[in-house]
């Protein structure tokens, strides 16, 4: 039982994840996606050096947001009877926040209050709100954002990034985070973040163990399947009822094991290695036929966000 890990670098998560891996599967085996060569001739290759990646019949994807576009047509590429813990599908849904927040809403999970914009003409009703402060304003590429407290403020900001050419970002302000880590079926761990600033959602704050009841638990783990991703990190807004804030299918494993004292890199292998198994056990038919659902899941997702 092989296991292709591919990703960015080896940091201290993924080395881990590689450590945890030697344990389970007969061979392990880390690929930088950046030294992977991609043909398209008589037949479709990929390989990294001289070895030929469709030979590993699991793969582990340990990709950022910044390379998911790529991860999305290399991850497509591998034979459809390839078992992937986080789908092609999950990488070009989760690519840019706003549109992987609109697919979790039409698929009935409740987000983080969001408007998108070109230009402060079209956001002028949204600004003029006064009960909408404070609220952070950002571009979709960037992680840090602006906090402003009055139309006076958001109207500075947006004419800024209206001029250049910027798409804007509106969103409610986030205090206080619970982030659960999942490994289908399976709830690994949840830590409580809370903001040193008031931008928490992709500042560092301050992390602490976290239990969670179980709606919280459902909540992660149907918003990591909306997604197609097994293995995920789920940023929820807790409150009356919970929100999701964003989902990272590439997190640090490090600092939330030290922290809740549970070891995810072990976690998360050992999740993978039964799914895989139980992958391993379908009929072939079955198996085609969930790829050929998969390929018009794919095709409809792209077009209409179902």
């Amino acid at each position: 039982m092989g296991l292709c890990i591919i990703g960015q670098e080896k940091s201290e998560s993924n080395i881990k994840l590689l450590e945890e891996a030697k344990k389970v599967f007969g061979s392990v085996f880390f690929v930088p996606i950046n030294s992977i060569r991609i043909g398209l001739t008589d037949k479709f290759s990929i390989f990294y050096r001289t070895t030929d990646l469709f030979k590993f019949k699991a793969v582990l994807p340990r990709i950022s947001r910044s390379y998911h576009s790529y991860a999305y047509q290399l991850l497509s590429l591998f034979p459809p009877d390839t078992f992937m813990p986080i789908k092609p599908i999950s990488f070009l849904l989760s690519q840019e926040r706003f549109f992987l927040l609109t697919v979790l809403r039409k698929r009935g999970i409740p987000t983080l209050n969001l408007h998108l914009s070109r230009s402060t003409k079209a956001v002028e009703k949204v600004i003029e709100n006064k009960e909408i402060y404070p609220v952070i304003i950002r571009t979709p590429e960037k992680k840090t954002g602006i906090v402003v407290k009055n139309k006076t403020e958001a109207k500075t900001v947006i004419d800024a990034l209206t001029h250049l050419k910027k798409n804007i970002l509106i969103e409610e302000v986030v205090k206080n985070m619970i982030s659960v880590y999942v490994a289908d079926p399976y709830v690994l761990a949840s830590v409580k973040k809370k903001a040193k600033d008031i931008d928490i959602v992709f500042g560092e704050g301050e992390m602490k163990n976290q239990k969670i009841n179980i709606e919280t638990e459902q909540l992660a783990l149907d918003a990591a399947r909306a997604v197609e991703a097994q293995i995920a990190r789920i940023d929820i807004f807790p409150g009356e009822t919970p929100k999701i804030v964003n989902i990272d299918l590439n997190p640090d494993l490090i600092k939330p094991s030290k922290v809740t004292g549970i070891n995810l890199t072990q976690k998360i292998i050992e999740a993978v290695a039964e799914n895989y198994r139980e992958h391993q056990k379908k009929p072939l038919l079955m198996k085609f036929l969930e790829d050929a659902r998969s390929v018009v899941k794919d095709v409809l997702k792209g077009k209409q966000l179902l």
